[in-house]
C-alpha cells in the first residue's frame, strides 16, 4: 500500500495556493496581450500590470515606483550586487581603488557565489562577516569592516536553512551612518514576518513569488527612491528600462495574489506549528540539536532545521524520502554541493555535526502533520540504528 505523501519542505517551493492558481490560470486562458502595446488588449494588461505593482508596494509598505519586476531572489540579488558594484568601479578606480563589498557567512548562494565571481575577476574586494551561534550579525562588528570604499553591504534578512531573522534595523543605520549602500535577501522573510520596508534603513531587498504561495519564475526588487540602479540586461523599456523583455503579467497578477492571501493571523498560525514541531522533536529525540534560535529573538515561522547526533542526515534524508516524506537537508539551491551546511559551519558547528534536516511548513501545514513526521522519523532512525 502507497503510503500518503508528506511535503514539508515549502522554504524550497510552496504549491501555489487554490485561489492563486484559480487567478493565474484564468488570465492565461483569457489570452492577455502585451502591456506594451498601444492598443486596447495592450492598456487591460497594462492596467493589470499596474494594479498587481501597487498591490505588492502596499504589501512591502512602499510606493510602487520603487517596485521593479524580476524571474525571482536569484535575479534580483545577482542585479543588485553586480550592478551597484559596476556603477561605483569608475569613480573607485579614479582614486586608485576598487570596489568593496560586505556581505554575512551565511547568505544564499545566489549572494556567495556572485561575491566570489566580483572578487575572483578583480572587480570588487569581499569581506565577510561573522555569525554567531544562533546565526546572528552583529552590528557593531559590522561597522569593524566597513572601509573608505565599501560600497554595498548586502545581510539575508531570514535565513533560508535555520530560520534566523536580523535586525535590519540596527544593521542598515550602521549602513547608512557611513554613507553605504544596504541590500537583504527578504525572499523568505516577506509575508512570513511582518516589516515595513519605508521604516526600514533598506535601499534594496529581493523578493519571490514561488515562496508566498505564488508561481515560479516571479520575483521583484525594491529600489528606494532616488537611487539609480543600471540594467543587468538591455533591450526594450519594459520596467522604466531596467529590466526589458516582454512583462509577464499572468506571473506578476499571480505573485500579487499570493501576497494578498498573508495576515498576521497566518504568521501566528505557523508559528504555533513551527513551536509544535520542536517541542514534539525534543520530545521523541532527547538528543536532538535545534540549528539557530528556538526561544530567543525573532526567526522564520515556517523553517525548523535539527541534527539527529547518532545519524548523519543525508542517510536520514534518503530515509525519509523512502516513506514519502519530502523535506530537506538545507538550501535547495545549494543541495549536493557538500555533505557540510556552510551554514552551521559558520555558527560554529564541527565537520562532523554541520549538516542537518530541514522541515519547513505552509499556512496549511498542520499539527497533525507534524505528528505524522514524527512517526515516520521515529521508524527511520529505529531502522537506521537497528541495521548500523
Amino acid at each position: 500500500m502507497k503510503i500518503e505523501s508528506l511535503y514539508l519542505d515549502h522554504a524550497a517551493t510552496t504549491p501555489m495556493a487554490p485561489e492563486v492558481f484559480s487567478k493565474f490560470t484564468s488570465l492565461l486562458q483569457e489570452g492577455i496581450g502585451n502591456s506594451s502595446s498601444g492598443h486596447a488588449f495592450g492598456t487591460h494588461a497594462l492596467a493589470l500590470l499596474n494594479q498587481a505593482r501597487n498591490t505588492l508596494a502596499n504589501r512591502l509598505g512602499c510606493s510602487a515606483k520603487e517596485i521593479i519586476f524580476t524571474s525571482g531572489g536569484t535575479e534580483g540579488n545577482n542585479w543588485i550586487l553586480q550592478r551597484v558594484v559596476e556603477d561605483a568601479a569608475p569613480a573607485m578606480r579614479a582614486k586608485g581603488l576598487r570596489p568593496h563589498i560586505i556581505t554575512s557567512a551565511i547568505e544564499h548562494s545566489s549572494i556567495i557565489n556572485v561575491a566570489e565571481w566580483l572578487k575572483r575577476s578583480g572587480i570588487a574586494e569581499w569581506s565577510k562577516i561573522a555569525a554567531d551561534g544562533d546565526g546572528r550579525i552583529d552590528a557593531s562588528n559590522l561597522a569593524l569592516l566597513i572601509q573608505p570604499n565599501t560600497v554595498l553591504v548586502s545581510i539575508l534578512h531570514g535565513n533560508n536553512e535555520i530560520g534566523t531573522i536580523q535586525n535590519l534595523q540596527e544593521l542598515g543605520q550602521v549602513c547608512r551612518a557611513r554613507n553605504v549602500l544596504f541590500h537583504s535577501d527578504a525572499c523568505q522573510t516577506f509575508c512570513h514576518e511582518s516589516f515595513n520596508v519605508s521604516e526600514l534603513p533598506v535601499d534594496f531587498l529581493s523578493l519571490s513569488g514561488h515562496k508566498i504561495r505564488g508561481p515560479k519564475g516571479i520575483g521583484a526588487i525594491y529600489i528606494r527612491a532616488g537611487l539609480e540602479l543600471t540594467p543587468l540586461l538591455f533591450g526594450g523599456k519594459q520596467e522604466r528600462g531596467l529590466r526589458p523583455g516582454t512583462t509577464s503579467v499572468e506571473l506578476i497578477c499571480a505573485f500579487a495574489a499570493a501576497a494578498e492571501l498573508w495576515n498576521q493571523k497566518s504568521i501566528e498560525a505557523m508559528h504555533a506549528v513551527r513551536r509544535y514541531a520542536i517541542d514534539r522533536l525534543k520530545s521523541e529525540f532527547p538528543d536532538v540539536r535545534i540549528n539557530g534560535p528556538i526561544d530567543h529573538g525573532p526567526t522564520l515561522c515556517h523553517v525548523v532545521s535539527f541534527t539527529l547526533n547518532d545519524l548523519h542526515s543525508k542517510t536520514v534524508h534518503r530515509a525519509l524520502a523512502d516513506v514519502n516524506v519530502a523535506c530537506s537537508t538545507g538550501a535547495a539551491c545549494g543541495t549536493g554541493a557538500s555533505d557540510s551546511s556552510a551554514v552551521l559551519l559558520a555558527i560554529g558547528r564541527t565537520i562532523e555535526r554541520a549538516h542537518q534536516i530541514r522541515i519547513s511548513f505552509s499556512p496549511e501545514t498542520t499539527c497533525r502533520e507534524i505528528d505524522v513526521f514524527i512517526g515516520r522519523l521515529s521508524g527511520v532512525v529505529q531502522k537506521l540504528i537497528s541495521a548500523s
